[in-house]
């Protein structure tokens, strides 16, 4: 296959006119990257979430995306003066969700009263298209906006589907407000991936491993999970004592009964919106990190076995291309794993060197061809600040690796520069750089582990004065092409 290169951007990162990154904001992005070479876009997680939390691995559903998302500029029914305001270097999210929630409120009550018979008509069939994961959603969406909690806290008859369905009938304008943002996003994203695709340039989307407990998915199908259990991962470089996720685990063996349905509709509804999915943490399908209620990640013995190959058919069944992150502990048997079913890892530059050092992940020449390789990704810090912070002896092994000759004077800025396209040059099939080490911007995304403000609310914007960089970034894909 051709080589692929593209950029990885969250989409709140993105500068937006109403405080955060949205539809809006990937038109601007697609224009601007149009005649750049690039033919990949790669988003983290979109999906919905509770009030202002800010994690898209956090998620309440596996299917609903989250209507900050929504470009208020684009939505027909919004009949008011929007006043713009843009994030500084973070996403102020009570600000977005309280200024967008009460335009898409009044956009839908618009709706409700001076819809055309067609809009209405083609709303009904969405909802009809997507009612078995929607129904359950907007229920719960509803709930969660009312009682601002977790579901185990709300009134006792309502802590399940069943008993919510009274709820719901006697509060059905509240349900289909949730509903009518669910198709107002679908929309929007189909004319845009339709607009992206005149240019080549298609959407790589997230498939996370997990789904959160406060979630509709462990509310509405609480037999597809195992109880007295919960995700964790061991410790590794980020947490000494281990991560303890919190996440329900999956009950494989029923899963299974049905040939992993759940899954598949899941990734065909994501289908819809991208044309290759990411398999986050892709070894927990191999063997995964159980952590009993009441233990620590540390306390944990051994791996648990996972679906492995078995799922992983059921996922190749959508047709959708998929790319596997394999990152983390990965023992030879994962790896061995990962050549069998023939989905393409990870390679990540900035691992092979400095106090990093793995020997995997050093000499991109090595690299496998069905790989992704990235400078750095949205867990580790950014490349330029890697780089900031080697001591001179390592970035000197660094930069004659990169082909610096012994007594040329070089900047941090050179050697990214230099990295992007050794990467780009190198074998790997895909190439995917986070947006902020093309611009050599010092931002990191997440501290796994940790909670702060910084994590999943930094903004990266491009000036003016990025167009010269721009256009290197584009000349070193053009001349890749021409090896």
């Amino acid at each position: 296959m051709a080589k692929k290169v593209g950029i990885m951007v969250p989409l709140f990162s993105l500068p937006g006119e109403h405080g955060i990154g949205d539809v809006d904001s990937l038109y601007k992005l697609v224009d601007r990257f149009k005649d750049s070479g690039i033919s990949i876009i790669q988003l983290l997680p979109m999906n919905a979430v509770s009030g202002d939390d800010t994690s898209p691995y956090s998620s309440i559903s596996s299917f609903a995306f989250n209507p900050v998302y929504i470009s208020l500029s684009r939505l027909k029914h919004v009949q008011e003066d929007l006043e713009p305001f843009q994030a500084e270097d973070k996403v102020d999210y009570p600000r977005v969700n309280a200024y967008k929630y009460g335009c898409l409120n009044r956009a839908y009550q618009n709706f409700r009263e001076k819809g055309t018979p067609l809009e209405k008509k083609q709303f009904e069939a969405y909802c009809l298209k997507t009612e078995e994961w929607l129904e359950p959603y907007s229920v719960f969406h509803a709930l969660s906006m009312e009682h601002k909690s977790a579901f185990w806290d709300w009134p006792e008859e309502i802590r399940s589907y069943e008993g919510a369905r009274e709820w719901a009938r006697e509060n059905e304008r509240n349900v289909e407000f949730v509903r009518y943002l669910q198709w107002v996003i679908y929309t929007q994203w189909q004319d845009l991936k339709e607009y992206a695709q005149r240019y080549n340039i298609h959407f790589m989307g997230d498939l996370p491993l997990y789904v959160s407990k406060n979630s509709c998915d462990y509310w509405h199908q609480p037999e597809l999970f195992r109880k007295g259990v919960h995700a964790g991962v061991p410790p590794d470089i980020y947490a000494e004592e281990g991560q303890d996720w919190g996440n329900p685990i999956y009950d494989w063996k029923e899963m299974k009964k049905d040939g992993f349905s759940w899954w598949k509709k899941r990734l065909l509804w994501l289908k819809e919106f991208f044309d290759l999915a990411r398999i986050d943490h892709i070894r927990g399908l191999y063997s995964y990190w159980a952590v009993p209620d009441g233990k620590k990640p540390m306390d944990v013995k051994r791996w648990t076995p996972g679906p492995k190959e078995d799922l992983i058919e059921a996922l190749k069944s959508t047709g959708m291309e998929l790319i596997g992150e394999d990152l983390g502990d990965i023992p030879p048997s994962v790896s061995k794993w990962m050549n069998k079913i023939d989905i393409p890892g990870y390679k990540v530059f900035l691992f092979g060197w400095g106090e990093y050092g793995a020997d995997n992940y050093r000499f991109v020449e090595e690299y496998p061809k069905a790989t992704l390789a990235c400078t750095s990704t949205h867990d580790s810090e950014s490349y330029f600040e890697f780089l900031s912070n080697l001591n001179e002896e390592k970035v000197y092994e660094l930069a004659a690796y990169l082909g610096v000759e012994a007594g040329t004077e070089f900047t941090t800025d050179d050697l990214c520069k230099l990295s992007l396209k050794k990467l780009i040059d190198g074998p790997s099939d895909y190439v995917v750089f986070p947006l902020q080490d093309i611009l050599s911007r010092p931002i990191r995304i997440n501290l796994p582990g940790s909670v702060s403000e910084d994590n999943w609310s930094r903004v990266i914007k491009i000036y003016p004065e990025d167009a010269p960089r721009l256009q290197e970034f584009s000349q070193m894909i053009e001349g890749s092409k021409g090896r």
